[in-house]
């Protein structure tokens, strides 16, 4: 697990050679109009977790590649940052636009789920969250992958900690292009995968009002003793 990158970030961009373009942002009809449409104005502050940009992007563009299924959109380019090897990440979880935005969990037992969705009338943006029920704090590598036109963009967040019984907010925003002679060529979300990696866990800390209940209680206790005792 890195932990040395907290104040850098890092944007990685991979263009492969092929795309099937999109007609205007957020529409889902393909059309193949030229190649290696581009990023447009997409980067590693479009997907944010309490108000923190991710610390990497990777675009792939035109390799048929869905994360629902393949890590292989972000694996390899995210192995130096993260430290993260690229046969070490799992599939956590997904949701996808047609079964109705339903977060469907892939891991049992780790103790986090997550939630995203669309801003009204939107296809493009919305917001998102991760949420720890177990009663331990988890620190993971996180990246948000997802699938929109023949492009797959994918977001690591690194070293992230999540308290025992935390959730935490986010936003996601899509800005790649479709179509290399449109600059409104934004696909629409189709599904976003959820990979964790360097997953490890340690007990949660009592804050410090949990430690003075327990030391008025023990005063107590002593309190009464010593009256019995008198």
């Amino acid at each position: 697990m890195k932990t040395a990158i907290k104040a850098a970030l890092f944007s990685i961009l991979l263009v492969a050679t092929a795309a099937h373009a999109k007609p205007g942002g957020g529409n889902n009809n393909n059309n193949n109009q030229g190649s290696n449409p581009g990023p447009g104005h997409s980067g590693a502050g479009d997907v944010t977790l309490s108000s923190q940009p991710s610390s990497a992007f990777a675009l792939v563009q035109g390799q048929q590649i869905n994360p629902v299924q393949s890590n292989a959109g972000f694996a390899t380019q995210f192995a130096t940052p993260s430290q993260t090897p690229a046969n070490g990440w799992t599939l956590a979880g997904t949701v996808e636009k047609d079964n109705g935005m339903a977060f469907s969990d892939k891991v049992v037992g780790d103790g986090l789920s997550f939630s995203l969705s669309k801003a009204t009338g939107s296809d493009v943006n919305g917001t998102w969250s991760v949420s720890n029920s177990s009663s331990k704090n988890t620190t993971l590598d996180l990246v948000l992958s997802f699938h929109a036109g023949n492009n797959v963009g994918s977001f690591l967040f690194n070293d992230l900690t999540i308290n025992a019984g935390q959730t935490m907010n986010g936003t996601w925003l899509i800005q790649w292009l479709n179509n290399a002679n449109s600059a409104n060529s934004v696909p629409a979300f189709s599904n976003v995968a959820f990979y964790t990696g360097s997953f490890s866990q340690t007990a949660a800390v009592p804050e410090p009002s949990t430690y003075a209940m327990l030391l008025g209680g023990l005063a107590l206790m002593g309190y009464v003793a010593r009256r019995r005792k008198a």
